[in-house]
């Protein structure tokens, strides 16, 4: 096979090649998908409790009052800098910042409901800790040309994924992006980029996608997906070894009506390698149950499971992961992790 082409025009060796990628699950294991909006992962604002559901609604409004003031400007780089910082500061933003990390801190594991902790995760996940590190720069006057862009592209995707997880809590919102409207390969562009951030670690994000056509019929659909996407992202940032991380994206079959397989991968060392082999042998895929983590809740992995689930009307986790729908390997020295998703070629 070739190797994958870029969308932006960039090309590495740090990669795994298009044949290692393939060669992680037949693509007769995988039959086609229909998709899922999230709902298998959502609760109502009241599930929250009061305290948790006030300040998700402050959150949420930051980053609209954030988007609204930065997407007229998106092409202003540092002249734009002086009008986000005060939309930021009117919005309490650095008063904000503590709630925001206390979000669930609250709740009894052992009787609040999961769904409720799944919500919370991604709404303080998500592109939420890179967005949160982009506006503190600003405001410490250590911006840097590119933050606008990328504070506006994560305020969109944000601002779906708390949607996608608490449809209620902006009804006339969750209803438009319902409305069926076609989404690209295109829009992947944005996990392309010399600077993401997550906690105290940056990486180089390079995209390599060989796809032409829709991954998403509505804008929850997308969001479903970047949920999906931004839980792996931000774990393969947290642990690369040398501040990489690769996203790879391809179609299983020729068909018009095919599946993608997304890879997200990331360099590891022998100490990891080590690590990982002692707690889970050598079933990787166990990351995906949930329960598993190494200074988080562990609940990342599991909300990836269950959105590829729902996708692909799967009736077990069990069946996901023994016929490879989802999975996660080390090949060489990098750990590679997968899931597939429905989509659609372009025709003309």
């Amino acid at each position: 096979m070739e190797a994958l082409s870029t969308v932006n025009g960039v090309r590495t060796d740090w990669e795994l090649s298009l044949d290692e990628l393939a060669a992680l699950v037949p693509a007769n294991n995988i039959r086609h998908g229909v998709g899922t909006r999230g709902e298998v992962v959502a609760v109502g604002i009241r599930d929250l409790g009061p305290d948790d559901a006030d300040t998700v609604r402050a959150l949420y409004g930051l980053i609209g009052a954030l988007y609204e003031v930065v997407t007229p400007r998106v092409e202003d780089g540092l002249a734009a800098v002086p009008a986000v910082r005060s939309c930021a500061e009117a919005n309490g933003f650095s008063t904000l910042l503590p709630r925001v990390s206390a979000l669930g801190k609250g709740l009894d594991a052992n009787t609040v409901s999961p769904l409720v902790r799944k919500a919370l995760h991604d709404i303080r996940g998500g592109g939420l800790p890179a967005l949160l590190m982009h506006v503190e720069a600003l405001l410490a006057d250590e911006a840097e040309e590119d933050d606008i862009r990328r504070i506006f592209l994560l305020c969109r995707d944000q601002r779906k994924i708390v949607r996608n997880a608490v449809p209620d809590l902006d009804p006339a919102g969750y209803a438009h992006d319902l409305e069926p409207r076609a989404h690209t390969t295109e829009l992947l562009s944005k996990w392309s980029t010399a600077s993401y951030r997550v906690s105290e670690h940056s990486a180089e994000l390079v995209l390599r996608c060989d796809f032409d056509g829709a991954i998403s019929e509505c804008c929850m659909e997308f969001a479903a997906l970047d949920r999906v996407v931004y839980n792996l992202v931000n774990n393969a940032a947290r642990f690369t070894t040398d501040g990489r991380v690769g996203l790879a994206v391809f179609a299983i079959r020729p068909d018009v009506e095919t599946d993608l397989r997304f890879v997200v991968t990331n360099r590891i060392d022998e100490g990891q390698r080590g690590r990982i082999d002692e707690d889970l042998g050598g079933e990787l895929s166990r990351v995906f149950r949930g329960g598993y983590t190494t200074g988080g809740t562990g609940l990342g992995l599991r909300i990836c499971a269950d959105l590829v689930c729902h996708g692909y009307n799967l009736s077990s986790l069990r069946v996901a992961l023994d016929r490879g729908y989802l999975g996660a390997r080390i090949v060489r020295d990098q750990y590679a992790a997968w899931f597939h998703w429905p989509a659609r070629r372009v025709t003309h």
